[in-house]
């Protein structure tokens, strides 16, 4: 499995890993992604070993830092080709970031069976590139299937990790409407402040609403703060380590439009309101949103247009409408592909048995 970064391309990787090996219990898996990424900290959790290249992204680099970009893919893709041929794996998964291109281009060379996944409805340069040759392409949106050759892609949703649906049949029983708030692992600053001053709109339904608010580290302490002095409970985290249990207790969601965000909100069949990371590369997140809020499964505020006044707005619009938020949670459940896992797993099976 190579790639990583973030935890967008990691996680559906380790789910998959995770469905291998449920699939086939003698299966060995192997880890490869770059130094100073994500990876480096969760993969061992997992069990599985990881071997790190020194790689970094080519986009939106010029000059001197674009040459030292490129001689160190070239030196990340030799040293994969060297380690690649001394295992000689049956195959190599790309999961996305510009950790992967090395280890699946050197994969390529050795003819070995590849694939990638493809987690957002605008592919990234290095899928694009390395769509060109792999043997399968395994797409979540199917506003991404344009960007790849036909025959090779698979619309097959984003691997969900078994620990986030565990709970996925079990709705937990609460009186209060639940909003669960997270900007990513690191939090977002903007969805932090936006929230705090959504509060000022929301007084007279305040009571009736029970609060989950994953900050980021950075943002703790201040919004904690900022609740207090507000006198109001809420249930403060920098991260959430128990996922499954916050989306179990969620009647919404209020977050970013991460692919993995969406791929588990869509499983679970939970409403969101959407505010796209306005800087992701070449604006994706806008564009995983736009999928579902034409779907009429999520409400889509773009950043520039956030502000306390029009998140409280949408939070009110689906609170006090029943009909509209069972409509959006069932068209949510109707996108979602709580199976994506199984799927790639048994069709990328099924490749290397062909040999």
């Amino acid at each position: 499995m190579a790639g990583g970064g973030t935890g967008g391309h990691l996680f559906p990787a380790l789910a998959l890993a995770e469905e291998f090996k449920r699939k086939v219990p003698q299966i060995e898996i192997i880890f490869m992604g770059g130094r100073g990424g994500l990876e480096e900290r969760i993969v061992p959790k997992y069990g599985y070993p990881l071997k790190v290249l020194n790689v970094e992204g080519i986009k939106r680099r010029s000059g001197f830092q674009r040459v030292k970009a490129l001689a160190k893919a070239a030196k990340s893709t030799f040293e994969a080709l060297t380690w690649l041929r001394s295992i000689r794996p049956d195959g190599v998964i790309g999961s996305g970031s510009y950790s992967s291109a090395p280890v699946v281009m050197a994969a390529r060379l050795l003819g070995i069976k590849t694939a990638i996944l493809e987690q957002n409805a605008l592919p990234g340069l290095t899928n694009r590139v390395l769509g060109k040759t792999v043997n399968r392409i395994y797409i979540a949106f199917e506003e991404a299937r344009g960007f790849f050759p036909g025959g090779r892609t698979v619309l097959s949703g984003n691997p969900v990790r078994k620990e986030i649906l565990k709970n996925a049949d079990v709705r937990a029983d609460d009186e209060k409407f639940s909003i669960l708030v997270f900007g990513g692992s690191q939090g977002a600053t903007a969805i932090n402040a936006a929230f705090l001053d959504a509060i000022e709109y929301l007084t007279e339904v305040w009571g009736s609403l029970r609060i989950v608010h994953q900050t980021g580290t950075d943002g703790f302490e201040p919004v904690k703060a900022a609740y207090k002095r507000k006198n109001l409970r809420v249930e403060t985290h920098k991260f959430i380590d128990d996922m499954s249990a916050a989306y179990n207790s969620a009647d919404l969601v209020v977050c970013r439009a991460g692919a993995t965000s969406i791929a588990e909100i869509t499983a679970l069949g939970i409403p969101s309101i959407l505010i796209p990371y306005p800087f992701a590369s070449d604006d994706h997140q806008t564009v995983n949103a736009k999928c579902l809020a034409d779907a009429g499964a999520a409400l889509m505020i773009r950043q520039d247009k956030l502000t306390g006044s029009t998140l409280a707005e949408a939070i009110r619009k689906l609170y006090g409408n029943p009909q509209e938020l069972k409509k959006m949670r069932d068209n949510s459940r109707r996108l979602g592909k709580p199976k994506a896992a199984e799927m790639i797993a048994d069709n990328f099976l099924k490749i290397l048995k062909k040999g």
